[in-house]
């Protein structure tokens, strides 16, 4: 009989220096690496790898402060409940949640080596204040201070898709987890601003290496019983950059609003 020996991965996250690509060790406060390239932790827990003179360092402020304000409402509870249970049907090891803003969704991963990236250091300081179990970093997610195929899960909420970075850092049979908003999401918020209201478009996503197991719906209402609410809610979606201001001015007097919320959770596998 031949026996047929399982690959078994399990390999805790390393850290890779931004200027050598060096593995980054953490003693004390600090990452460093074989060639003294070191990094401080900052105050409030997280590390800066990114490395570049670009001035595009993420949401401002005013969305990042909105988005905090509308999600710990618990309004997209249901969403976070569902891709906590993804999480939990594939039992990865470690996880890179790519774009975590705050980290509200991060913060609950049932996962013990889990790593939050992120270019918003307003968010990241947010993030790392409030869950000390996860590793946040400043850095570019299309470009990961992690070393090749050494990541079980992957998962993208409501951002760009890194895709070459993706399919660089899983390992073969690794779980990207890609979340987007559905046709019907928010459409009574674009009814209240838009003269033409628009439902979204379907988008379906075809990536070389990763095969689609499955796509599940979180659908339902929410009740915005404040303004305020209101307002963060458009604050922290991508039509709060992309609508005058005469239009945005329109939820001014709005003091309550029903809302639908309409996800899509992606779940790929890598290719063995």
């Amino acid at each position: 009989m031949v026996e047929i020996h399982k690959i078994v991965y399990n390999i805790a996250m390393k850290y890779k220096c931004p200027i050598c690509s060096e593995e980054l060790v953490i003693k004390d406060k600090t990452m460093v690496c074989a060639n003294n390239h070191s990094f401080d932790r900052a105050k409030s827990g997280y590390f800066n790898l990114f490395i570049t003179n670009s001035t595009n360092h993420g949401d401002n402020d005013l969305m990042a402060r909105a988005r905090r304000d509308f999600l710990n409402k618990g309004y997209y509870q249901p969403l976070k409940q569902a891709i906590i249970n993804t999480i939990s049907d594939h039992n990865p090891q470690n996880l890179v949640d790519l774009a975590c803003g705050e980290g509200y969704y991060t913060k609950d991963f049932p996962i013990n080596d889990k790593c939050g990236i992120d270019l918003s250091k307003k968010a990241i300081t947010i993030a790392a204040k409030q869950d000390k179990a996860t590793q946040y970093i400043i850095a570019s997610i299309f470009k990961a201070p992690l070393y090749d195929h050494t990541i079980d899960c992957i998962t993208t909420i409501f951002a760009p898709v890194a895709i070459d970075e993706i399919n660089r850092l899983l390992r073969p049979g690794g779980i990207f987890i890609l979340i987007n908003p559905g046709i019907d999401h928010l459409y009574e918020l674009k009814q209240a601003v838009y003269e033409d209201p628009y439902k979204n478009e379907e988008t379906t996503f075809n990536f070389e290496h990763l095969n689609l197991l499955e796509i599940k719906k979180v659908q339902g209402k929410i009740n915005l019983e404040t303004n305020e609410d209101i307002k963060n809610l458009f604050t922290m979606t991508p039509y709060y950059l992309k609508t005058s201001r005469h239009d945005a001015a329109k939820l001014d007097n709005i003091s309550q609003m029903i809302v639908t919320y309409d996800f899509n959770i992606h779940i790929f596998k890598k290719d063995l």
